[in-house]
């Protein structure tokens, strides 16, 4: 089965603000989904691909990848109200664009945790009330 739309559109921004050429670009397509055109991408190799423009510096606050079940770890329903509430605070705690790169900073500076994704359950409880009061205070 094909990608959706939104999931082709997101690997041509990707493409674009990652200033790929075609060959490069095709050269991803092949060596991470196996395909060698975007519509015909799997959803595991449409995963494999962000995860290679990701970290090839490809961001975007449309695009969040899949959270698996890991015990004593955040959930996926705590790492998205995170990123919810984070991005609700806008502009008055960061500036537009780095998103995510603050919300990296805040956690290494108040929680000594370098990324969302290695909060445990009980931290990720306290990155969430912190953020809510951050937003209560700046409102």
């Amino acid at each position: 089965m094909a990608i959706t739309k939104s999931k082709l559109a997101l690997i041509h921004v990707a493409k674009k603000q990652l200033a790929l050429d075609d060959t490069s670009y095709r050269t991803v397509l092949e060596a991470f989904g196996g395909v060698k055109s975007a519509k015909h991408l799997t959803d595991q190799g449409f995963q494999a691909v962000m995860e290679h423009f990701e970290r090839s510096g490809f961001q975007s606050s449309n695009y969040t990848p899949p959270r698996r079940s890991r015990p004593g770890m955040a959930t996926v329903g705590q790492i998205k109200k995170i990123y919810k509430l984070w991005w609700r605070l806008g502009e008055s705690y960061y500036t537009k664009g780095n998103e995510r790169q603050a919300l990296r900073g805040f956690l290494k500076k108040r929680f000594n945790v370098d990324h969302e994704n290695f909060l445990t359950f009980e931290t990720a409880g306290q990155v969430i009330e912190a953020i809510k009061n951050i937003g209560r205070r700046a409102a």
